[in-house]
């Protein structure tokens, strides 16, 4: 990763940048489990206001980069980093601590799921420069809930994207509290993910050309890291804590972030 980080980069790690929300666009709603599907305190905004907040955001942004800000991915992109991430709207693209623009290729869908985004993440590790494949999971994933219940009344759109989680699904024995198996079931996923990615992505893995990361991004605190923190919970298929903090892909952090970012709930 030897790409020069330009515009006010923080250097890569895995600790957490908040971004202040603008206008009354964000909010900390939500129900008592931290479900995906909207929350009773959510400000009630119209269509035309949220159409005034993104034209004049977006003109604040042109205002503050001159037209040189974009000559360095005018006519291609370099990115560092492929995240394959949930449509879930509180996961915000800043919180790698990085300005995002030309350094992360996105890909988002409900649950974080590669096979339905396959075409997206195949264009990220094949075809552009970016050496970690990010899996990222969140605490309080409407997906996960969802994939856990009853769906047959969603939309076909929704059922479709849904029923991929099956498999991690039946690995829910069914024992215990829901919100202790919900917290299980969404870093499960993260594991199944990575697996799923691994057998695609074989060849480069064992070449050293891409490593594949997963992790939480954990606003509820359930990892007991304080909300808002970064939880990687697997590399390259490997699941203990123990073994993670000893990975390469680790060594530029020094001991501390190391222990405080890494943990695992489903093992």
């Amino acid at each position: 990763m030897k790409k020069v980080l330009k515009n006010g980069f923080l250097a890569f790690s895995f600790s957490v940048l908040f971004a202040t929300a603008p206008l009354a666009l964000a909010s900390d709603g939500g129900n008592a489990h931290g479900g995906g599907h909207g929350g009773a305190s959510q400000p009630e905004t119209t269509a035309s206001e949220t159409m005034k907040a993104v034209i004049e955001g977006n003109d604040t942004f042109k205002m503050h980069h001159d037209s040189h800000y974009f000559d360095a991915f005018q006519d291609s992109q370099i990115p560092v980093l492929t995240v394959v991430t949930c449509s879930d709207s509180r996961v915000h693209t800043n919180l790698f601590g990085f300005v995002p623009d030309n350094n992360i290729f996105m890909v988002r869908n409900i649950g974080n799921q590669v096979v339905n985004s396959q075409g997206s993440v195949d264009y990220g590790i094949r075809h552009l420069p970016t050496k970690v494949l990010l899996i990222l999971g969140h605490s309080g994933c409407g997906a996960i809930k969802a994939a856990m219940g009853d769906y047959s009344g969603e939309s076909s759109g929704i059922k479709k994207e849904l029923d991929p989680l099956k498999p991690v699904i039946a690995q829910d024995d069914g024992a215990g509290e829901f919100k202790e198996r919900w917290v299980k079931n969404i870093e499960r996923n993260v594991d199944y993910q990575v697996d799923y990615s691994m057998k695609l992505y074989e060849e480069k893995i064992s070449h050293g050309d891409v490593v594949i990361v997963g992790a939480v991004y954990d606003f509820n605190d359930i990892y007991g890291q304080g909300r808002g923190s970064l939880i990687i919970t697997n590399i390259n298929g490997e699941k203990s804590p123990n073994m993670i903090m000893q990975h390469p892909v680790l060594k530029d952090l020094s001991r501390g972030p190391v222990v405080t970012h890494v943990s695992s709930r489903a093992q």
